[in-house]
This record gives structure tokens, C-alpha cells and sequence, in this order.
């Protein structure tokens, strides 16, 4: 009972705080707000929303209070930030999914007009070539959106459908069959179940192919930590009280047992599976999983913040040599990547194909 008095105090006295400094140092700023609301807002009750937003940003800054305030914002507003769709149930979800922007159509038709280049880099040297499309999240899990729909996901993911159909890419199917939720709360990617269906309808491609490998390659699954999701940061709310903040989430830990013959001093060959990737590949132990399903060991190029194809073009524009022994180039890439605005490394492959 005390806990919760505490609790509400101090909820109180923020939201004082805050009104106070809105009243006596940011007074012109309600005005502005007020002068320029319309009777739908009063009607709505945007208007009351656009007043506790003004409340809370008056909030005197410092780490402490700004994960107070991030906290009192999403516990009693629903509020996670400009960056982050506060979903049901403390999911989480990236505004980037959900958002559209009048450059996404252009963004797109550059995106597939580069695409059959890619592909023609990559196959042309003999080498088999799997598209990995990552659904948005937001696609997947759409019923916990709470409020908005994932059109603009399902837009993307239709655009891609009918261009790689063209190409007849070998891609895995991530809908059908897909473990929900399959990725963290909190977090823009695949939780561990999430990520070991991936990895496994990629194998199933690869293995379909060329066969499973022999390598004499182990799981092994260790005690789970805990694990900060990337959108909660994003939000602010890593360090917002447990109380208020969204639920805590733990992974396990992830480690594989590969067992190479020869000594101490044998030089082991190359892998001849590349995965370049994205953020997706990185996470969730992707690669481990892979690499088990595939019997074979994999090379690992993936960026973080690599987008649609940053990865594979530093390989091809600046380590091609890469390539000479490899069979098999896993390429993965996020559907919402699709619409980002265009790398430089995109623009000069865009470019030099049109000279």
C-alpha cells in the first residue's frame, strides 16, 4: 500500500514539476497550443494529449528524470516517442514500418531497378544466390498494432512479390507457418524462435540445392540473460523505472560446438556460405542457427544499419575477392529497407549501369 502512495507521489510530483516549469517558463508555447486548436481537437481529445505532451517535455532535464518522464509518457499516455509505435500488451514497433513518405514510391522503383543487377553480380560468378525478405514486424504481428494497420507493409511486400517473380529469385517463405510472435516486445527483430524458423526455411532452400554439409557442427543453449530491446531504447525507457517501463525481456545463450578435423596448426578453408545482411542476421543467434541446419560453416558479412544491400555491395565494390571461393551467397534484407533513402554504394551501381 505504501509502495503504491510512493508511486503515485511521485507521479504527481513530476507532472507538477512539469506543468509548473510549462506555466512559468514555456507559458507562450500552451498559448500557441491553444490559439491554434481547432474543435476537433477539443472534441477528440487531442487537444489534452497535446497538453501533457507540453507538460511533460517542460520537465527539467537530466537522465534520471528523462527516464521518469519517458516512463510516466508511455505507462499513462500510451506515448513512446516520435521513433516507436506503442503497440498492445508492451509491444513494440518501429515508426519506420508504419510511417509513409511521398519519396517511398521513387525510393522503390530504384530499389527493384537494382535489384536484377545485384542478383546478375552474384549469379554470373556461378554462385547460388538465396534472398532472405524479412517481414516488418508490424506485418507479422499486425493484431497488436492496436489502432493502425500495417498497409504500407503490405504495399512493400507486394511490390517485391511481383519483381522477384520476374526474376524467379530463390527466396524462403517467412509467412507461412511463422511461430508468433517470433520477435522480441520490445525489440524490432526476431526472437530466438523467430530467427531458428528463418534460418531453417533458409537451409531448407540452400540444402534443397546443393545438399546438407557434413560439418560436425553442435548447438549448445546456455542460461538466459537479459536482454535490452533496441526500440525501448529508442524510446527512452531502458532506464524509465520497471514500474513503469515495458516488460523485461531474457534470451538465451547461444554458442555452437564445431568440431574441425586436422591439427592444431591445419589451416582451415574458407567458408563457402556468405551471409550478408543486415541487423537481422547479427541478432537472435541467426548465424548459429543457420550454420546448424546447413551442416556447413558460414562466413559472416553482415552490417548492422546495412539496409537494403550494404553488406553485399562492400563485398562486390570492395572485396570481391571474397567471392572466388564462395558457393552460396545468403542475401538477407528488411522489407522496410525498401523505402529508406538511397547509399551511395546503391547510387554509383545505379549510376555506372547507366552510363
Amino acid at each position: 500500500m505504501m509502495a503504491d502512495l510512493a508511486k503515485i507521489l511521485v507521479v504527481l510530483a513530476t507532472i507538477f514539476a512539469g506543468f509548473g516549469s510549462v506555466v512559468v517558463g514555456g507559458g507562450d508555447h500552451l498559448l500557441t497550443i491553444l490559439k491554434s486548436a481547432g474543435l476537433d481537437d477539443y472534441l477528440s481529445g487531442r487537444l489534452a494529449g497535446k497538453i501533457d505532451r507540453a507538460v511533460f517535455d517542460a520537465i527539467p532535464r537530466s537522465a534520471p528524470l528523462d527516464a521518469l518522464a519517458a516512463g510516466l509518457l508511455y505507462r499513462g499516455l500510451h506515448d513512446a516517442g516520435s521513433q516507436v509505435w506503442a503497440g498492445c500488451g508492451d509491444w513494440l514497433f518501429s515508426a519506420e514500418e508504419l510511417r509513409v513518405d511521398r519519396h517511398d514510391a521513387a525510393n522503390i522503383d530504384a530499389r527493384l531497378r537494382l535489384l536484377p543487377k545485384l542478383v546478375h553480380a552474384i549469379t554470373s560468378r556461378g554462385i547460388l544466390l538465396v534472398v532472405v525478405p524479412v517481414p516488418d514486424k508490424a506485418e507479422q504481428l499486425e493484431g497488436q498494432l492496436c489502432g493502425l494497420t500495417a498497409t504500407a507493409s503490405r504495399r512493400r511486400a507486394t511490390r517485391w512479390s511481383e519483381a522477384a517473380a520476374t526474376l524467379d529469385l530463390l527466396q524462403p517463405d517467412l509467412h507461412q507457418g511463422w511461430p508468433k510472435p517470433g520477435y522480441w516486445r520490445t525489440d524490432t527483430h526476431w526472437d530466438n524462435s523467430g530467427a531458428a524458423f528463418a534460418a531453417n526455411a533458409v537451409a531448407d532452400v540452400v540444402n534443397g540445392k546443393l545438399g546438407r554439409g557434413s560439418e560436425p557442427i553442435k548447438l549448445v543453449t546456455g542460461q538466459p540473460h537479459q536482454r535490452p530491446g533496441d526500440l525501448a531504447r529508442l524510446a527512452g525507457l531502458l532506464d524509465a523505472p520497471r514500474w513503469l517501463g515495458p516488460v523485461v525481456e531474457y534470451a538465451p545463450e547461444i554458442k555452437l560446438d564445431i568440431r574441425r578435423a586436422g591439427g592444431l596448426l591445419d589451416e582451415a578453408s574458407a567458408p563457402s556460405v556468405l551471409l550478408a545482411g543486415s541487423s537481422f542476421s547479427l541478432n537472435s543467434s541467426f548465424i548459429e542457427y543457420l550454420q546448424t541446419a546447413l551442416g556447413r560453416e558460414v562466413g559472416q558479412v553482415s552490417q548492422a544499419g546495412g539496409g537494403f544491400a550494404g553488406a553485399l555491395l562492400d563485398v562486390l565494390q570492395q572485396k570481391p575477392a571474397i567471392l572466388a571461393s564462395t558457393r552460396v551467397v545468403i542475401w538477407e534484407l528488411p522489407m522496410r529497407s525498401l523505402v529508406t533513402p538511397l547509399s551511395d554504394a546503391e547510387r554509383r551501381m545505379l549510376e555506372a549501369d547507366a552510363t
